[in-house]
């Protein structure tokens, strides 16, 4: 893994562990009720699909660049 490709994989991390903070927060403040905890879940799942697809595009765009360099 290149350095650029390294820096956009420790993005991706931080940005699990803010969607995992936020679902944390989210659970305390639910405290218990159902729909809000769904609710939190539903956000937390779409932030990681959206961050992965994020991070696996930010990967390909930078081979792509690489390529044209070349």
């Amino acid at each position: 893994m290149n350095p650029d490709q390294q820096l956009i994989q420790s993005a991706y991390e931080d940005a699990i562990k803010r969607l995992y903070a936020t679902l944390f927060d989210a659970y305390t403040a639910a405290g218990g009720v159902q729909q809000q905890e769904q609710q939190a879940e539903r956000n937390f799942t779409t932030g990681v699909a959206l961050a992965r697809r994020s991070r696996d595009r930010a990967i390909a765009l930078l081979a792509q660049t690489q390529t044209a360099q070349t």
